[in-house]
């Protein structure tokens, strides 16, 4: 038997049920008298969760891949003629490279 033909046969015999005059009341008055659930605030944590994955990831990338200092003779290679960087340093520097 599912959970769904149990629950049917349930209130099939429930129907037959009556309940006290002042159930419905005696109901309202529980809920009432109850106290409230403390809602838990999410925000508090993900900022610092958020910033704490980044330094980690970027300490962790750093430390996995160090800078190349053989390779490359200072800055440059960044700056050449013909490169992006170095089109960009030339028109803003208005022509003089």
């Amino acid at each position: 038997m599912t959970p769904d033909q149990k629950l049917n046969a349930l209130l099939k015999e429930a129907r037959g049920l009556e309940t006290s005059p002042g159930f419905e009341a005696a109901v309202w008055r529980r809920l009432h008298a109850g106290e409230p659930v403390p809602v838990k605030h999410w925000r508090g944590w993900v900022i610092p969760l958020a910033l704490a994955a980044g330094l980690t990831a970027g300490v962790g990338l750093g430390l996995l891949f160090p800078a190349a200092g053989k390779g490359v003779k200072g800055n440059a290679s960044l700056v050449q003629n013909g490169s992006l960087t170095g089109a960009y340093l030339m028109l803003a520097s208005g022509g003089d490279h």
